[in-house]
């Protein structure tokens, strides 16, 4: 691999390649480099703990811990550090359960029957709860240390609950209403959506996605677009918010970066890149490949890993051998995916080589990288998942570090990996704690 400097962040032409069948890395110069390291908050930007070797399981919550268990399987409502909100079918609805994400202990003496309602937990630690056709009467509570819900006004037709700091933001049956209201049920701003809104907190970051393909950032002290996109997708990342406009004939990406001590979303662009989508996957630093007939025309990929800082470029890879698919940031890694169906590792910060895991054999069942999605990464270490497969690889060495077979859903919460087996929450244990 040879490494040769970029003077700008926009895509070098075939001209730039230099070297036939050489993987080429373009660093960007005068840009400095990130430098804060993987996010500080285990479960951000996929940062795991140490997984580097097989875990076991370091505790398990069931239908047999859970009364009055229905049909279904459980879900995690909400989480907050250690604070874990575990839903599991009751009846017609749910009900909830406050656990210790370090041990699986219960916090509170008895669940809490929600009925058809949801629960959130604000920064507060308390847990904010709509409930409606529960086992008491349809309205808002605020449960208490000692898992009992104080009344804090009523339902309102809420059926969405989201913590904003301190506050919750209330969304209504039919979708459009959205509504922060603090604790004691005080209105802070109502807003209305064109089509039914969901709302999502990533690093202190609302956003709230339409229905007709609408995205937006909000200001959570009154309610008003930071950003607004129409047929978009919003990716937050530690240093901004991209937003990736998906309609057939404009697909770009526009880069909004954080600012200030509170890390604010700018209203204002600092890069448009055109005809970019940005790859899925999540990861402290955005990977962007081309989009559209260009990107079909093309012989192999192009990858561009930028600052959301500046947008520039922060490195570039361009090879004639690079698949145009397939490949996965993770963390603070992205494996990138060969024509000959090989992975090589690099890191996001700044473009180092790791190591190159061999083309699986036909059949191989370790070969299923292709449709995995990553769970998270620490170190050198990266996991990914599937649908029956949990698969963690040593970046450094190119070797699949160990294999887990699975029957659901794959969370990483605070940093732990978190199976979803049906009736049953699995916690496997980190190697290092």
């Amino acid at each position: 691999m040879s490494r040769s400097d970029f003077p700008s962040g926009r895509r070098p032409g075939m001209a730039a390649v230099a070297v036939v069948g050489a993987l080429l890395l373009f660093v960007s110069a005068g840009v400095v480099l990130w430098g804060g390291g993987p996010p500080s908050s285990p479960g951000t930007a996929g940062a795991l703990r140490d997984y580097s070797s097989e875990p076991a399981p370091a505790w398990s919550i069931s239908d047999a811990d859970l009364p009055d268990y229905g049909t279904g399987p459980v879900a995690l409502a909400d989480s907050d550090g250690d604070d874990w909100l575990l839903s599991y079918p009751n009846g017609l609805g749910r009900s909830i359960v406050l656990l210790d994400g370090r041990s699986g202990v219960q916090r509170w003496p008895a669940p809490v029957d929600v009925g058809l309602g949801d629960c959130a937990i604000n920064t507060a630690r308390q847990v904010g709860c709509a409930i409606k056709l529960g086992k008491r009467p349809d309205g808002f509570y605020v449960i208490d240390q000692d898992g009992t819900p104080q009344p804090a006004g009523a339902l309102d037709d809420t059926v969405s609950v989201t913590a904003v700091g301190i506050n919750f933001l209330r969304i209504t049956q039919g979708g459009r209403l959205a509504s922060l209201r603090t604790p004691t049920g005080r209105t802070v701003w109502n807003r209305i959506f064109s089509a039914a809104a969901t709302a999502s907190v990533i690093d202190d970051i609302l956003t709230v996605t339409s229905a007709d393909g609408r995205g937006f950032v909000l200001d959570p002290e009154n309610g008003h677009d930071i950003l607004s996109c129409a047929q978009c997708d919003l990716r937050v990342y530690p240093q901004g918010v991209l937003a990736v406009r998906t309609a057939s004939g404009s697909q770009r990406v526009e880069i909004y970066p954080r600012t200030g001590v509170a890390r604010a979303v700018s209203g204002q662009s600092v890069r448009t890149a055109e005809s970019m989508t940005v790859l899925s996957g999540a990861a402290i630093l955005p990977v962007l490949t081309g989009v559209g007939p260009t990107q079909i025309m093309a012989a192999s990929g192009h990858y561009e890993v930028v600052d959301p800082t500046t947008g520039e470029g922060r490195w570039n890879l361009v090879d004639p051998e690079l698949s145009k698919v397939h490949t996965r940031p993770c963390g603070t890694l992205v494996a990138v995916a060969m024509k000959d169906r090989t992975r090589r590792f690099f890191t996001l910060a700044d473009g180092a080589e790791l190591g190159t895991l061999p083309a699986p054999e036909a059949g191989d069942p370790n070969g299923k990288l292709d449709v995995m999605s990553c769970v998270g990464s620490h170190a050198t270490t990266a996991v990914f998942a599937s649908g029956d497969t949990l698969s963690a690889i040593n970046a450094e060495t190119g070797t699949i570090a160990w294999n887990r077979e699975i029957a659901g859903p794959v969370l990483n919460v605070n940093g732990y990996i978190a199976l979803i087996q049906g009736s049953e929450l699995i916690v496997l244990q980190p190697t290092t704690t």
